[in-house]
Protein backbone atom coordinates (compact mmCIF):
# COMPACT_ATOMS: atom_id res chain seq x y z
CA UNK A 1 0.00 0.00 0.00
CA UNK A 2 2.88 2.46 0.91
CA UNK A 3 4.07 1.90 -2.55
CA UNK A 4 0.97 2.69 -4.04
CA UNK A 5 1.17 5.96 -2.28
CA UNK A 6 4.34 6.60 -3.11
CA UNK A 7 4.01 6.30 -7.26
CA UNK A 8 0.59 7.86 -6.85
CA UNK A 9 2.20 10.86 -5.67
CA UNK A 10 4.75 10.86 -8.10
CA UNK A 11 2.54 10.77 -10.53
CA UNK A 12 0.56 13.87 -9.87
CA UNK A 13 3.85 16.04 -9.59
CA UNK A 14 4.36 18.87 -12.18
CA UNK A 15 7.02 18.61 -14.37
CA UNK A 16 10.30 20.43 -13.67
CA UNK A 17 10.97 23.90 -14.22
CA UNK A 18 14.91 23.29 -14.60
CA UNK A 19 16.17 24.62 -17.90
CA UNK A 20 15.98 27.37 -20.41
CA UNK A 21 12.71 28.68 -22.04
CA UNK A 22 12.69 30.96 -24.71
CA UNK A 23 10.11 32.73 -26.50
CA UNK A 24 8.55 35.97 -27.80
CA UNK A 25 10.42 36.11 -31.41
CA UNK A 26 7.80 36.15 -33.15
CA UNK A 27 6.75 39.41 -31.95
CA UNK A 28 10.13 40.91 -31.81
CA UNK A 29 9.78 40.70 -28.20
CA UNK A 30 12.39 37.64 -27.59
CA UNK A 31 13.12 36.53 -23.88
CA UNK A 32 15.42 33.79 -22.01
CA UNK A 33 14.71 32.11 -18.69
CA UNK A 34 17.14 30.33 -17.07
CA UNK A 35 15.82 27.82 -14.44
CA UNK A 36 17.85 25.72 -11.76
CA UNK A 37 14.95 23.05 -10.06
CA UNK A 38 12.65 25.66 -9.36
CA UNK A 39 14.85 29.14 -8.80
CA UNK A 40 15.08 31.37 -11.76
CA UNK A 41 18.51 32.24 -12.28
CA UNK A 42 18.39 34.39 -15.07
CA UNK A 43 16.49 36.32 -17.59
CA UNK A 44 17.87 38.00 -20.27
CA UNK A 45 16.29 40.11 -23.41
CA UNK A 46 18.58 41.22 -25.84
CA UNK A 47 22.34 41.38 -24.97
CA UNK A 48 20.96 42.24 -21.19
CA UNK A 49 20.89 39.57 -18.50
CA UNK A 50 18.56 41.27 -15.52
CA UNK A 51 19.56 40.73 -11.78
CA UNK A 52 16.75 38.54 -10.43
CA UNK A 53 15.80 39.38 -6.89
CA UNK A 54 13.85 36.29 -6.38
CA UNK A 55 11.30 33.41 -7.60
CA UNK A 56 8.63 31.25 -6.17
CA UNK A 57 6.90 28.53 -7.52
CA UNK A 58 3.19 27.72 -6.69
CA UNK A 59 3.07 24.58 -4.32
CA UNK A 60 1.83 22.49 -7.14
CA UNK A 61 4.72 23.54 -9.31
CA UNK A 62 2.32 24.75 -12.26
CA UNK A 63 3.32 28.20 -11.53
CA UNK A 64 6.67 30.28 -11.30
CA UNK A 65 6.84 33.75 -10.46
CA UNK A 66 9.82 36.10 -10.27
CA UNK A 67 11.00 39.41 -10.06
CA UNK A 68 13.95 41.67 -10.44
CA UNK A 69 14.33 45.57 -10.20
CA UNK A 70 11.99 47.30 -12.74
CA UNK A 71 9.35 44.30 -13.25
CA UNK A 72 8.43 40.74 -12.86
CA UNK A 73 7.30 37.89 -14.57
CA UNK A 74 4.48 35.05 -14.41
CA UNK A 75 4.76 31.55 -15.93
CA UNK A 76 2.04 28.98 -16.69
CA UNK A 77 2.78 26.00 -17.61
CA UNK A 78 0.72 24.68 -20.35
CA UNK A 79 2.45 21.50 -21.13
CA UNK A 80 5.66 19.38 -20.62
CA UNK A 81 7.68 21.87 -22.92
CA UNK A 82 5.86 25.05 -23.01
CA UNK A 83 4.42 28.07 -20.75
CA UNK A 84 2.71 30.96 -21.36
CA UNK A 85 4.70 34.10 -19.69
CA UNK A 86 3.12 37.64 -18.89
CA UNK A 87 5.67 40.27 -18.38
CA UNK A 88 5.20 43.52 -16.35
CA UNK A 89 7.90 46.09 -16.53
CA UNK A 90 8.32 49.82 -15.41
CA UNK A 91 6.98 52.32 -18.10
CA UNK A 92 6.21 49.33 -20.66
CA UNK A 93 2.60 47.84 -21.38
CA UNK A 94 1.91 44.09 -19.84
CA UNK A 95 2.68 41.54 -22.36
CA UNK A 96 1.80 37.65 -22.62
CA UNK A 97 3.60 34.87 -24.66
CA UNK A 98 4.56 31.67 -25.35
CA UNK A 99 8.13 30.11 -24.04
CA UNK A 100 9.15 27.18 -24.73
CA UNK A 101 12.18 24.35 -23.12
CA UNK A 102 14.65 23.97 -25.20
Amino acid sequence: MLLSLVLCSGALAAPSWDGSWVGGWENGDGIQIIIAGNEVIAVGRGDTYREILSSQASPEGRMLSFWWVGGDGFLQRTGDREATLTMRERDKAERTFVVRRE
